[in-house]
């Protein structure tokens, strides 16, 4: 695993009064907006119920608390979240009234009861290459969102019907960016397919930029080549760098586990050459 990353002094954002805040009133708004989306996507047969929105997947506070903040971006959350039979299983916290502080508290204890290993493990090597994790015991702790929908459904987002997608898409990339202004990552790591780069609506410096393109296997045998591209966004006032590489089923599926950990270490220093020059 690589070394701690060491940030230019103005881009280390400390907790000081912001960490202060009590996190119930920080996302409220985002919070009620996940339920209004929930509540609104009821008459989907689509909708995955017994179920809540996940607003995010990871703990807010270690995020917060982290050197590098970096989130990671995918659709909708996976009707494998909410297991026939055991519902809650993965978010036992989230059964009861809809209390906000409960709620988070949901939300953050994600990777500590039963993710859903298989598909999460994806991103892994991605941000092993930037000392950052999903679990505890890294320098950062990564948080997941999702652009098109809090909301869990079935069949997978790319079996839903147009008007579905656009019902549920109306209420969830709004609550999106609404809730990547409270986070203020620093790197915005995007696996889908190309299309829904359209549905980001932060205002961009310049246009996407290849970072590196994999020519070949580990095994040096020649490939497709897959480009993994960067872009500087402004979130919230402050800039954050959103790297975007295709999705295969599974968040850079396209790649080997090496390959994902040596893209990660080339946004390392994407991030930190290109913060020490502003």
């Amino acid at each position: 695993m690589p070394s701690s990353i060491h940030l230019p002094d103005r881009e280390v954002q400390a907790c000081g009064a912001s960490a202060s805040r009590d996190r119930e009133q920080l996302l409220s708004e985002p919070v009620a907006l996940a339920w209004q989306a929930f509540d609104r996507a009821a008459n989907l047969a689509c909708r995955v119920t017994p179920a809540v929105p996940v607003l995010f997947f990871g703990n807010l506070e270690a995020y917060r608390a982290s050197p590098l903040r970096v989130v990671t971006v995918g659709l909708n959350p996976s009707l494998h979240e909410f297991p026939t039979g055991v519902p809650f299983r993965r978010f036992p916290l989230a059964t009861g009234k809809r209390e906000p502080r409960r709620y988070l508290d949901a939300m953050s204890d994600y990777f500590c009861t039963d993710p859903y290993g298989s598909w999460f493990n994806a991103f892994q090597p991605l941000l092993n290459g930037l000392d950052t994790s999903y679990y505890k015991g890294a320098a950062s702790i990564a948080l997941h969102t999702d652009i098109c929908s809090p909301v869990a459904t079935n069949p997978t987002w790319g079996k839903l019907g147009k008007d579905d997608r656009a019902a549920l898409e109306a209420d969830g990339i709004p609550l999106w960016h609404k809730l990547l202004e409270e986070l203020r990552p620093q790197i915005v790591a995007i696996s889908v397919a190309k299309v829904h780069l359209k549905s980001i609506k932060f205002k961009s410096e310049k246009n996407w930029k290849n970072i590196h393109t994999f020519e070949r296997r580990p095994d040096g045998a020649p490939r497709a080549p897959y480009k993994i591209c960067a872009r500087w966004h402004n979130v919230g006032g402050e800039r954050s760098l959103f790297v975007f590489g295709a999705a295969a089923q599974k968040p850079f599926g396209l790649l080997a586990d090496s390959q994902k950990q040596e893209a990660g270490e080339l946004l390392r220093k994407e991030y930190c050459r290109t913060a020490r020059m502003r």
